[in-house]
């Protein structure tokens, strides 16, 4: 009996399928769930995704042109450790994007529908809410401000920056500490772009995003002095 031969995958497939795997280790990084310096073994995390070794490097490639991942000589793939001037320029996009869109755009229903979610996220009391749904409605706040813009480009940009100021915070025992002091100001923020009043944030979205910048830098250098 003669066996058949296996059928190669077509291009599609090939696409979806490193497409999911890049998605998969983003929402990681996005989730803490991979904390910076972590090495990522092929064949394991391959198996696990249930994808090919190739399709697997050219998901590590598109994270890595992303700056999520790097390659390390005889140390493989591992998740990336954003440095002081790397925050800096994370710290510049955001402004530039969040800024313009609160200055530019507008709140459309589908922004409306995930500032909703915000605020049930972290009402009534932000404080008491879980560090991880915390962080979860911040990435969700940025990304609607973002959309406001209603440009995709600039949504995929600012997603690929917020993921690496969570990198930036790990490990997770800082987390507890930088959550509740912007989850009030989330709220006050998600709350205001509700009233369609988006003008009345332009300084206080400055004012938060320096104060987050100065969080980051400050915690890499107690990781340098430790």
């Amino acid at each position: 009996m003669v066996q058949s031969r296996r059928t190669r995958p077509s291009e599609a497939q090939r696409r979806g399928a490193v497409g999911g795997a890049a998605e998969e280790l983003r929402r990681r990084i996005e989730n803490a769930e991979l904390a910076p310096g972590t090495r990522l073994g092929e064949v394991a995390l391959a198996a696990e995704l249930d994808v090919s070794r190739n399709s697997l490097r050219e998901a590590f490639a598109e994270l890595a042109a992303e700056r999520l991942l790097v390659r390390r000589p005889h140390r493989g793939v591992i998740v990336a450790s954003p440095d002081v001037q790397q925050v800096r320029e994370i710290s510049r996009t955001r402004r530039i994007i969040e800024l313009g869109a609160l200055r530019f755009g507008e709140v459309t229903p589908e922004v409306e529908a995930e500032l909703h979610q915000v605020v049930a996220m972290l009402s009534p009391d932000p404080s008491a809410v879980d560090p991880r749904l915390m962080g979860d409605a911040n990435q969700r706040l940025h990304g609607a401000i973002a959309a406001m813009a209603g440009a995709s480009d600039l949504q995929r940009t600012l997603r690929q920056a917020m993921a690496r100021v969570r990198l930036a915070f790990q490990p997770m025992d800082r987390e507890t500490a930088l959550h509740p002091l912007f989850a009030e100001r989330n709220l006050q923020i998600a709350q205001t772009l509700l009233d369609r009043r988006p003008e009345d944030l332009q300084e206080t979205m400055a004012s938060y995003l320096d104060q987050a910048e100065q969080f980051v830098l400050d915690h890499l250098s107690e990781r340098q002095d430790a």
